[in-house]
């Protein structure tokens, strides 16, 4: 909807209310406050009227009651010329009923102004009364969150000592595994020289070849008893592994993850 039709529709139901407040206060003897609802009632069917109008229209229309009310005695006229300001739709016309409802009552009119700013006064009072009592939770909760932080960075302070420990670590591993490479390699480098030994043997099996074999039997022993060290040593170093880098990967993508 456009400025001028939202501006429009409020001219009408400010005007709509104007009318009926008029009616049941002069006409049937409500009291303003009988007559607001009243109103508000009757106003609430109109096809050619929202409801955020009708609302908006007695909230502004009570405003100027108040105002009225407050400025009985001598300052009607200077009232006038605010309300006007506020509601540039407020012509002489209306403003003749708007007094014409002032002055039917004006015990009246008081005090329902007077109900009107206790109304307003319980809203603020109640208003601030949440907000102390939010205040006072969020004094709480600051509290509790820098006492956290201050205790997370103290945390992290001793996770990065351990990460340089970590590091460290990292680099002997890395030490431990070219050493049982190496050792792989030279043992791997025996056996081909045992096997070489034993493909001469089967060819040219002499007495010399018979001395050497049994020379080798020994040897073999060893190969295997060495094996088998290695073979314990490479699951032992292959299962340390698996679960380092299961380890830091999670830490690496949860880092991550956060950010």
């Amino acid at each position: 909807m456009k400025k001028n039709e939202q501006k429009t529709e409020l001219q009408v139901s400010y005007k709509a209310m104007v009318d009926a407040i008029e009616d049941f206060v002069i006409t049937e003897g409500k009291t303003l406050q009988q007559a607001f609802h009243a109103a508000e009632e009757k106003l609430k069917d109109a096809k050619e009227i929202s409801k955020d109008k009708i609302e908006q229209a007695s909230k502004d229309l009570k405003d100027n009651f108040r105002m009225l009310g407050e400025a009985f005695e001598g300052a009607g006229e200077a009232y006038k010329e605010q309300i006007k300001l506020e509601l540039a739709f407020v012509n002489n016309s209306i403003w003749d009923k708007l007094q014409s409802i002032a002055n039917s009552n004006t015990v009246e009119l008081i005090a329902f102004t007077k109900s009107l700013r206790e109304q307003a006064q319980t809203l603020i009072t109640e208003q601030h009364l949440a907000a102390h009592q939010e205040h006072s939770q969020w004094d709480s909760e600051h509290a509790l969150w820098l006492d956290e932080i201050n205790y997370w960075t103290k945390e992290q302070q001793k996770a990065l000592t351990k990460l340089v420990a970590i590091e460290e670590t990292m680099q002997q591993q890395t030490s431990i595994l070219m050493e049982h490479t190496q050792a792989i390699q030279a043992q791997a480098k025996v056996a081909h020289e045992h096997e070489k030994m034993m493909k001469n043997t089967e060819d040219n099996f002499s007495s010399a070849s018979k001395t050497k074999e049994k020379k080798s039997a020994p040897m073999h022993q060893n190969e295997r008893k060495i094996h088998t060290q290695q073979q314990a040593l490479h699951h032992k170093l292959k299962t340390h592994h698996f679960k380092i880098m299961a380890m830091i990967n999670m830490l690496y993508k949860e880092i991550h993850k956060a950010d």
